[in-house]
């Protein structure tokens, strides 16, 4: 045995048994192998000596620099990542890191996924014959020479093949019977709409009264910046705007940034992906670098109707700043770390990015966070901020603003009313309409499939299209649906049929919904089922394709839907499901308006197109006939979810107890958080707002009628003690009057 360790004789320190198999020596080898190998294993010693000498200089040189420094923040990092060289946009990732917060024991959702490959789903894509797939290609780009023309004025019936003229006879005979009794409906409707125009449009003394001289906004809107030194901006914004690869600015841009740099008000409006967010931010950052140096307090404030959208501010804000020194951002929205927010806002950062409701409940409940120096107030999607949803807090969040202060409003359908504008406290805010309130982007090819009455073939047409438009998964698709359970159902549906897909709705955690998010934007799924939460401000680098599965319920809702292609002068196709409703066939309406009117103003290589798509519904009743074979198998995952659901839930429960008794303590020593209205008030106007949503508003004619009424007849139905009385009163008249009139005879 001495010999066989004759070569560990010249270490320093005794050999032992680690974990690496690599590091045990081998009794039995040789000697003539062990002598080959005593010199490798000698450098080896020698250059762990070394580095071990070298670590222990550099702790040394460590020790003696963080004496003679004593002032420096121990927990600074350097961040040495090249994400911020990219151009795109990398928003929401350092979200999900997990060095933000504590990893918990307790597993926190269901894996449904995992649950679906149990059923035997996302194992492969289900099969298609690739020669007929290539003819279809074949046909559609042969239509789309012939519907260049544009579709019908009731957005169908251009582009039908002549392999389904035969099919389509029936139906098209039923669509011209139904025809004139659609038109005669629109025509009612319009008139009861031109009348409720009419009486909701602001006059033109209200315009002037409430906003800037116009020749402001068009001075504005006539000056062309080729680039951004034109805007007299600072070099470290410019160096920020040139790494994310801004070279000139958009037209929202140029017309907005000079104005806001001023400290005017502005309601400004823009086509979806003409860049509205780095609109308002570079101006605010701009005038950031002017700020009192040793005074920390918080100066901006920008609302956000969703989570996600004032996530991806924050991402952009930090990425125009960069290069500029001391300016702060903080985030305080819904469903993230509630304690790591209060701990970022006790520094008083100098923007605040939030959602309302968050931003009222750490305002109240922060201590240290205070918006007394705030002078900027920014509003994005202001036209959903300033719908019935966010009335109550709006309202909370205008009283505790400072009154004096800067306030820029940008939405894509910025269309709102006066009396909507007059809570906000506007100073004769100055109003840039780039666009029209109501156009979608001028690359945009719009599809509509006519659904007739196949509503069962919704699933299979959705799973044939996207397998026809992206077979290989390279292409991010967004889905827009009507309902969250709808959005989760359609994606066990795909998952069963082998097709990866995520969902993204206002029932999943935040962590759920930026997973989603963060999968989609890196193709490790590549199809996004969402409801309208996402059609807001999202800026997701290159989706091709948007499809509505469900029509929205307004055309300037479709709009924002449609806006998430196409943005930045990229080209984008939307594909529609329509249905035989007088109010879906009013958006189509509306789209081709839209596309032509855009045409008129637009070059010949920049014009957007309203195509029929043509569909092979046999084809789509074998995909459908395959879904309802897996229907049982839909609920049996379904069920198997929730109980998952269920049993983490009471994991949950069982954790939150063990807090409670660990640190009870604690816990009860914290203040009661408060809210700006108790739970009666919050019940009290959600039930005013359902009642205000559900009744019909009247216009000027019914209005004039009701009041007409109201003077001569009661409000309820008449007793039979009301009519008694109705005849003892008429009686007195008459007899009163008789005796009037005898004695004026006599006289």
């Amino acid at each position: 045995m001495a010999v066989k360790l004759k070569k560990f004789n010249a270490l320093d320190f005794v050999p032992t048994i680690s974990d690496s198999e690599s590091d045990v020596p081998d009794l039995d080898v040789s000697d003539d192998e062990e002598s080959s190998n005593d010199v490798e294993k000698e450098t080896k010693v020698e250059k762990k000596k070394n580095s071990k000498n070298n670590k222990s200089k550099k702790n040394s040189n460590k020790n003696d620099d963080e004496e003679a420094n004593d002032d420096i923040n121990d927990d600074f990092k350097f961040d040495a990542d090249q994400d911020d060289m990219n151009t795109g946009f990398q928003g929401w990732d350092f979200l999900n890191d997990p060095a933000n917060g504590s990893e918990s024991d307790v597993k926190k959702d269901v894996d449904l996924d995992q649950i679906i490959r149990r059923k035997g789903g996302l194992i492969k894509m289900a099969h298609i014959d690739e020669s007929e797939d290539e003819e279809e290609e074949e046909e559609k780009d042969t239509g789309k020479e012939a519907d260049d023309d544009e579709l019908a004025m009731d957005g169908f019936g251009m582009g039908v093949s002549t392999k389904d003229e035969e099919a389509e006879v029936e139906d098209n005979e039923q669509e011209n019977a139904n025809k004139q009794e659609s038109i005669e409906e629109n025509d009612e409707l319009s008139e009861e709409s031109e009348d409720e125009g009419v009486e909701d449009e602001d006059s033109a003394e209200a315009i002037n009264q409430f906003f800037a001289p116009e020749e402001e906004a068009k001075e504005a809107k006539e000056q062309v910046h080729t680039n951004f030194n034109s805007l007299s901006l600072s070099r470290p914004v410019l160096k920020g705007l040139s790494n994310l690869g801004y070279t000139k600015p958009s037209p929202i841009q140029s017309a907005t940034i000079p104005i806001a740099l001023l400290g005017k008000d502005i309601i400004a409006g823009a086509v979806t992906g003409s860049g509205k967010t780095a609109a308002f931010m570079i101006p605010i950052i701009e005038r950031l670098l002017y700020k009192p140096a040793k005074v920390a307090s918080t100066r901006v404030i920008v609302l956000t109707p969703t989570r996600e959208l004032a996530i991806q501010i924050s991402d952009v804000g930090k990425k125009i700043a960069q290069f500029v020194p001391d300016i702060t951002f903080g985030l305080a929205v819904g469903g993230l770390n509630l304690r790591q927010q209060e701990q970022q806002l006790k520094t008083r950062p100098d923007i605040v990015i939030a959602t309302p409701g968050r931003f009222i409940d750490h305002v109240r409940n922060s201590s240290s966070f205070n918006v007394d120096s705030v002078e900027i107030m920014v509003m994005d999607e202001a036209d959903r901020m300033l719908e019935e949803g966010f009335q109550d807090e709006l309202s909370e969040i205008m009283q505790l603003l400072p009154t004096k202060r800067q306030n820029l409003l940008f939405s894509a359908t910025m269309n709102s009313k006066i009396k909507q504008l007059i809570s906000l406290s506007l100073k004769k805010p100055v109003r840039i309409m780039i666009n029209p309130p109501k156009q979608a982007a001028s690359k945009l090819v719009q599809e509509f499939v006519r659904i007739r009455k196949r509503d069962q073939l919704k699933p299979a047409l959705l799973f044939n299209l996207i397998r026809k438009l992206d077979y290989m998964g390279q292409k991010r698709i967004v889905v827009f649906v009507a309902r969250k359970e709808l959005a989760h159902r359609l994606r066990i549906i795909l998952g069963l049929r082998g097709m990866k897909a995520a969902e993204l709705h206002g029932s999943l955690s935040q962590e759920q919904r930026l997973d989603s998010v963060t999968k989609f934007k890196s193709l490790e799924v590549p199809v996004l089922i969402c409801t309208d939460l996402a059609a807001r401000g999202l800026d997701i680098p290159k989706i091709e394709v948007v499809i509505n599965y469900d029509m929205p319920k307004s055309y300037e809702i479709y709009l924002h839907r449609v806006g998430r292609t196409a943005r930045a002068g990229r080209e984008g196709r939307s594909i529609t499901f329509v249905g035989e409703s007088t109010q879906e066939r009013s958006i189509v309406r509306d789209a081709i308006n839209s596309v032509e009117n855009i045409n008129k103003t637009v070059a010949k290589g920049l014009r957007g197109k309203a195509l029929g798509r043509n569909v092979d519904w046999n084809k789509v009743e074998e995909t459908n006939n395959l879904i309802e074979k897996s229907s049982e198998t839909v609920e049996e995952i379904l069920e198997e979810e929730k109980q998952e659901k269920e049993i983490l839930r009471a994991e949950m429960q069982l954790k939150k107890g063990e807090n409670m008794l660990k640190h009870k303590n604690e816990i009860q020593s914290r203040p009661r958080r408060t809210w700006f209205q108790s739970e009666k008030d919050k019940k009290n106007n959600k039930l005013l707002g359902a009642l205000s949503k559900t009744k019909k508003e009247s216009n000027s004619k019914k209005r004039k009628r009701d009041e007409a009424l109201e003077d001569g007849s009661r409000s309820y139905k008449k007793t039979q003690k009301d009519r008694t009385t109705d005849q003892e009163r008429t009686y007195k008249k008459q007899h009163v009057g008789n005796g009037k009139g005898k004695g004026k005879k006599k006289g």
